[in-house]
């Protein structure tokens, strides 16, 4: 679920991790600010490609592109303008598919598929009330984590908030993908092998 924090809002977090006084706004004149200002954006966007958060999730069908590859692949797909990483391609789209064979190369997914193309891919989100709960609670120990040396000058803050993160990190991870119904047993491999 969303949190409706603004930037500044999160930024706070983070620096009650380090146990430093709130910023007015992030738009402060003061070196924490700015500081939060160059690393808030790159630092969500990274979080936000490590894992298909639901709330970045993304979907749609890709014509193919009017430049077919030069050689090894039949076709070609410009990849969506919001993509930070794609989900593996299957036939029909769905995550319980089978497989497609493809290759990202730039801004383009190069495979022998036909158009239209289905694709999930992880979304750039650019607005904060977007945010997951958790996906918030990580993002805001991760920039504590990167701001510690820097805004405290104690290395051992960053060391510490460094394992909390990835303590909150994996357990965000299994929360969100607990969001859901699980894959069809009849798209399971196992069963398939079975068979």
């Amino acid at each position: 679920m969303s949190v409706n924090l603004d930037i500044t809002e999160i930024c706070n977090l983070a620096l009650d991790y380090l146990d430093e006084a709130p910023l007015a706004s992030i738009d402060d004149n003061s070196a924490v600010a700015r500081w939060f200002r160059r690393n808030f954006w790159p630092m969500a966007w990274s979080l936000m490609r490590r894992h298909p958060w639901n709330f970045a999730m993304a979907r749609t069908l890709l014509p193919e592109s009017a430049t077919p590859p030069a050689f090894g692949w039949a076709h070609a797909y410009e990849l969506p303008v919001d993509c930070l990483r794609v989900m593996p391609l299957t036939a029909d789209g769905t995550e319980s598919g089978k497989t497609v064979p493809h290759k990202i190369e730039g801004s383009q997914i190069l495979t022998d598929e036909p158009a239209p193309r289905p694709v999930r891919y992880v979304r750039r989100v650019d607005n904060t009330g977007q945010f997951d709960q958790q996906f918030t609670d990580v993002l805001a120990l991760a920039l504590a984590q990167k701001a510690a040396h820097f805004v405290t000058g104690k290395a051992s803050y960053a060391e510490s908030l460094g394992q909390k993160t990835q303590v909150a990190l994996s357990e965000a991870q299994a929360i969100d993908a607990l969001e859901g119904t699980p894959d069809d047993p009849e798209d399971n491999f196992w069963i398939e092998a079975r068979s």
